[in-house]
């Protein structure tokens, strides 16, 4: 069965093949037998060029004239266009040393008959084309041929005609680079590095310009893989150069130029061009992306076209540049130019699409018209390429990959996965592993929009040609990718190949997982396939066939459009070349949550959700058991983290009872007058009697940011109805108004007069965290300033040196789950975020947000310092603060039902009073208990700013960040109060000197297996000691050892199924100290190993551990959680207190572990690591391969 499994699987590809070979057809070039051609010069013909000057005015494209005259004419004569302009036989190549009769080696760069427009031609013998030429770095020639295209002759030639400046820099092609900010340019000349300096000069519109060396490329004949490339399709490509522009603002306009400076001192110029910078990551803009395979390339003039093979890429060219000021990013998803081996189309190519890729980005995939070429390591094995085997489309264009033909990239709120189908994309090959990596690394509250990209149909097709296979789409492909496509919820899959426009409906396995077909709402369950290869080749014929999948068919040439128009809405349009308009089109709108939905095969196979599920169906004793302990963990939360005090009140029930004779009033009207972004307020209230005149009662559908009660700082007040209260507001991009209510369901009484900030949209609240690199600082704030209104940057610069600008990128989102998306829904403005790169490692820098309105006024914060991190294993003093659930609380003593977070404050102050002696934080999930009222998040970010504007303030995601029933959760509850991580979502590792810290996210699978379980063996073993010899592991949930009441009455003394996974990665790897929350109280163990304590020293370690210290530090604010009487043998030391942990590294063998707590900022636990680098060698149980040498 395997050997005819094999066969049959072999024999498909060979189809395949064959398919795409006849399918088509051939370069018009090819269908000239130039080897045959014989010299025939006959005096009395003549052929002339005219002007023999072109490009007089700077342009790299002129029309000509071309006569001739012929005393022997037939319709078969021709005119072939030669470029270099000497094609006789001293150009062929050494290994074809022939003499008589003279052969030409080179094809023409084009042709055409000499009747095309001179149909007198055949009995006058005199004609005449007009003809257009484009710069291709060297001269030309016009040859007049009789006997046709498989015999030629040569009758006459013509006078040379040239370009004012054939080198001249021509044709640029924008790209994405590797990240966001960095553009590419790719262009062509004839100046190689040994006679002039490739670069651009470039520049935002109207500001200043700076200049970017490029690099260059080329390659010779020998790279070629066979004819015609190597043979009579060869031509000299010339210079590839490519420039980076780097650092760019978001959707900023730049201006450019190429130049090339000349050895001796002369500058060669291009003409000016323009493009607008990619948006931010996730960025909340109009985003519009074009999408189609199979273009090629076509001659204005009319010439070349034997087959007239691709006469529709003219079209959709034209109509991509009238719509241009409407398109963003450019996706040819293969078969880029046909020229099948024949070098000079590429030039040819990249002419016609300049007017589009200088302006946007113009992005490409490998297609077998590029690639394929039998024994270079193609997947199939035919001719297609015309002998270039993927070395042409490789050079002419960038992609940001180190492999040429693959690769992601990001635009917005966009995700594109572009793969390459002429190399293996099945299970098991590194490109399968780079497609689910693509797919599995987007962050999808950022980024919703998960496009997959390639050339041959991976995924359905109604094309004749596949549907007499049976297959309806390449063999193999669907059956490996489905999988990927729903387990990651990629929404569409566009394709090329087929010369054709087809829809298909969401599907999975065949079947539709959607039964509407224009407007699809809320979770696909599938993914929507595109057949978009209509864009200029000869079309292909459908199947008569009606297959249940096929939504849309169009016989015609076209191209796709997506238009992102926010987070929530994505809008598909097919529009036909031939005139631009839109003859299918569907629209998608959800929610974040929609995202995380589950669906078939599109979430781990087992997660505490499908736990009920799971114990119906379990026969066997110790999962039921495990199962229970996951359901009560879920009851636990639940019960012991209460309800956010906001969540008290029955807003929706509140009706209006106004008062004529009850006030309230708050005074100053106008807060922040000195550019603070926190003032107290004063409000005043009366009430005489409580009346309820209203009728029919409006609901009130927004909570209060905050609240207190009438008689909180005014005792008299149930006797004289006569109060005040001292308020403090923080700036939240707004103005504020007082209202008093009346008791039981709320009543509303009065309304106070409004009071705003100077400026509500001022930017606030400041937050430092580690970049991707140590060299890396971010700056995240929250304005109300969005794109449309004003460029967000950060200058910044060394204390006291010079400053330079960096420009930020900008996010919104928008309503969630309940109460997040109803009661709790506040806007929360524009959240923008900058890279300060290249820092000096540990020197202080100075900063401040900025904004630039686009009336030029610039808007400013505060300044801000920061010190910079250590370089990884950089021997200096480090130390790092760590806490779990600490949330926020009132200084004003409002919102606070049930005191929850009332610690919150003494954390805060204590780090506050000891910044200096702090160089980073980690904040390790429960961040701020919003619980789905999002004012709350800005409350915190003020109540931090102190912290988090001076050093690294790094989070983990918490239960009430991240859990929601049906959105992919681990846990199944309703913690997050709808949020559903919008807010805060992480898994990552971060270096910071001699330390290495993996922080896992418990809000997701963490078993072995799982994406999770990788990322933390990757992180723990990818670490290296000598350099940074302190591993630390930090998640929110205990995932080792606590002796909570909570747990303990479990069984489990942890998270079910936490150390059972994950001890054997943190003895093996050497873990020293792993650090939880989500416990409100403090706890330290022994260093342990499988409930079994590896060292009977309590407070100071010397040599090797032997095992991971535990330590639970959820002390940070939250209402305090109890222990179990029971003493373990495992615990060192409790404390039901609030508190935070302080680790200080003195140097590669010394660290101190301090426990503080938050009322007094004292120490009341420590201990001491002691050790050298062999100790970390040292071979302990479970942490050594079981065999090694010196067993």
């Amino acid at each position: 069965m395997r050997e005819l499994r094999s066969i049959f699987l072999g024999i498909l590809l060979v189809l395949g093949a064959f398919r795409s070979t006849i399918s088509h057809e051939d370069q018009p070039l090819s269908k000239i037998a130039i080897h045959k051609a014989v010299f025939a010069l006959d005096d009395n013909a003549y052929i002339k060029a005219s002007p023999s000057i072109l490009g007089m005015k700077g342009q790299n494209s002129d029309w000509l004239t071309v006569e001739y005259n012929s005393p022997n004419p037939s319709v078969d004569d021709w005119i072939g266009v030669f470029s270099p302009s000497n094609f006789s036989s001293s150009t062929c190549p050494a290994e074809n040393p022939r003499v008589y009769p003279p052969l030409l080696c080179s094809a023409p760069i084009k042709f055409q008959y000499a009747n095309y427009s001179s149909p007198q031609y055949k009995s006058t013998g005199k004609g005449s084309l007009k003809l257009q030429l484009i710069n291709q770095r060297s001269d030309f020639s016009f040859v007049l041929f009789t006997n046709g295209l498989l015999n030629p002759k040569v009758v006459a030639v013509s006078n040379k005609v040239t370009f004012t400046n054939p080198n001249a820099p021509v044709y640029p092609r924008l790209a994405q680079g590797k990240v966001w900010n960095e553009m590419t340019v790719t262009w062509t000349s004839g100046y190689g590095i040994n006679e002039a300096e490739p670069f651009v000069e470039w520049g935002p519109k109207g500001g200043d310009r700076t200049y970017s060396p490029a690099g260059t490329l080329t390659f010779g004949r020998g790279s070629m893989c066979g004819a015609p490339a190597r043979t009579v399709g060869w031509r000299d490509p010339g210079y590839i150069h490519t420039g980076f522009l780097r650092e760019l603002w978001p959707n900023a306009m730049y201006t450019y130029k190429l130049g090339h400076r000349l050895f001796n001192g002369t500058y060669i110029w291009s003409s000016e061009y323009q493009f607008k910078a990619s948006p931010y990551p996730g960025q909340d803009s109009l985003q519009q992306v074009i999408i189609f395979g199979d273009m090629g390339k076509d001659e204005a003039d009319g010439s070349n076209e034997y087959n007239n093979f691709q006469r529709g890429s003219l079209n959709t060219t034209r109509q991509l540049i009238q719509d241009l000021k409407k398109i963003d990013i450019v996706f040819h998803i293969g078969d880029i130019c046909y020229a099948n081996g024949y070098i000079s189309q590429w030039d040819q190519f990249t002419a016609q699409i300049e007017p589009i890729a200088s302006t946007v980005p113009y992005m490409i995939a490998s297609g077998n018209h590029e690639r394929d070429w039998p024994g270079t390591g193609s997947f199939y094995g035919n001719m297609d390429s015309g002998g270039e085997c993927g070395v042409l489309v490789e050079n002419m264009f960038y992609v940001p990959t180190e492999n040429r033909a693959k690769y992601s990239t990001d635009y917005g709120m966009f995700r594109f996965c572009i793969a390459d189908t002429e190399q293996d994309w099945r299970e098991g090959t590194e490109q399968y592993r780079f497609i689910e990596h693509c797919l599995a690394s987007v962050d999808r509250q950022k980024q919703p929009w998960l496009i997959f990209l390639a050339h041959r149909v991976l995924g359905y097709s109604s094309d004749l040609s596949y549907a007499v296979e049976g297959s309806f789409a390449e063999p193999m492909g669907r059956e490996s990718l489905q999988k990927l496509w729903q387990k990651y919820k990629v929404d569409i899959a566009v394709f090329g190949h087929v010369h054709n426009y087809e829809r298909i409906c969401p599907i999975y396995q065949n079947i539709c997982t959607n039964k509407e077909k224009h407007y699809y709402k809320g979770s696909l369950n599938g993914t929507i396939h595109i057949a978009a290869g209509g864009a200029g080749a000869s079309l292909s014929p459908f199947t008569t066939l009606q297959t249940t999948w096929s939504l849309y068919r169009d016989y015609d040439h076209g191209f796709v459009k997506l238009t992102a128009l926010d987070h929530s809405n994505l809008l598909f349009e097919y529009k036909k070349s031939r005139d631009g308009k839109v003859y299918d089109s569907f629209r998608i709108s959800r929610d974040y949550r929609d995202i995380l939905a589950c669906s078939v095969d599109s979430c781990p196979s087992m997660t505490l959700a499908s736990y009920q599920l799971i114990l119906v169906r379990m026969r066997e004793l110790r999962l039921i058991f495990f199962g229970i302990l996951l359901v009560l963990g879920t009851f636990q939360v639940a019960s012991s983290h209460g309800g956010h005090p906001l969540s008290r009140i029955a807003i929706r029930k509140a009706t209006y009872a106004l008062n004529d004779n009850a006030y309230v009033k708050a005074s100053p009207a106008v807060v922040g007058l000195k550019g603070q972004n926190s003032e107290w307020v004063t409000v005043d209230a009366s009430t005489c009697s409580a009346e309820n005149p209203s009728v029919n009662p409006p609901l009130l559908c927004s909570a209060p940011i905050k609240y207190q009660y009438a008689n909180y700082s005014s005792p008299q007040y149930k006797g004289t109805g006569k109060g005040s209260l001292k308020l403090m507001l923080i700036n939240q991009r707004s103005d504020f108004s007082v209202a008093l209510f009346s008791g039981g369901l709320p009543k509303l009484v009065a309304v106070s007069n409004k009071i705003a900030f100077t400026n509500p949209n001022a930017p606030v609240y400041p937050r430092l965290a580690q970049g991707k690199t140590w060299n890396e600082m971010t700056v995240t704030w929250t304005s109300g300033y969005g794109i449309n209104e004003a460029e967000a940057f950060v200058q910044w610069g060394r204390k006291g040196g010079d400053r330079t600008h960096s420009p930020a990128g900008t996010l919104t989102f928008d309503r969630g789950s309940a109460p997040a998306r109803t009661v709790g829904w506040r806007d929360p403005g524009y959240i923008h975020t900058s890279f300060l790169k290249e820092l000096w490692p540990n020197a202080m820098y100075t900063y401040k947000v900025g904004h630039r309105l686009f009336n030029s006024t610039y808007i400013w914060s505060s300044e801000y310092q920061f010190k910079a991190s250590p370089y990884p294993g950089q021997n200096s003093l480090q130390r790092v603060v760590i806490f779990g659930d600490m949330g926020k609380d009132e200084a004003d003593g409002s919102n606070e039902y049930n005191d929850f977070q009332y610690a919150s404050l003494n954390t805060t102050r204590q780090l506050i009073q000891d910044l200096k002696n702090i160089d980073i934080v980690f904040h390790i999930g429960d961040i701020c208990y919003a619980n789905g009222y999002i004012s709350q998040w800005d409350q915190f970010t003020a109540q931090i700013e102190p912290i988090a504007s001076t050093v690294p303030y790094m989070i983990a995601s918490g239960n009430h960040e991240r859990d929601w029933p049906g959105t992919g959760s681990f846990y199944g509850n309703k913690d997050s109060g709808g949020e559903c991580g919008v807010l805060a979502e992480t898994m990552y590792s971060t270096d910071y000197g001699m330390f290495r810290f993996c922080v896992a996210d418990t809000e997701h699978d963490w078993r072995e297996g799982t994406e999770q379980y990788k990322f933390i063996e990757h992180c723990l073993a990818s670490v290296d000691r000598q350099k940074q010899p302190w591993l630390i592991f930090l998640a929110h949930r205990v995932l080792g050892y606590s002796s909570g009441i909570f747990y303990a009455v479990d069984g489990s003394f942890a998270e079910p199924m936490g150390r059972e996974s994950l001890q054997k990665l943190w003895q093996k790897y050497k873990v020293d100290i792993a650090i939880y929350g989500h416990v409100h109280n403090y706890e330290r163990t022994c260093p342990i190993y499988q409930n079994i304590c590896t060292n009977k020293e309590k407070n100071y370690y010397k040599g090797t551990l032997n095992g991971t210290i535990h330590v639970v530090a959820g002390g940070g604010g939250a209402g305090l959680a109890e222990f179990t009487p029971l003493q373990t043998t495992w615990s060192l030391y409790r404390d039901y207190d609030y508190g935070f942990v302080k680790l200080t590294a003195f140097d590669h063998s010394n660290l101190l572990f301090e426990y503080k707590k938050s009322s007094d900022g004292k120490v009341y636990d420590s201990f001491r690591i002691s050790r050298d680098y062999r100790d970390i060698l040292a071979c302990t149980v479970g942490s050594c391969p079981s065999t090694t040498l010196a067993s």
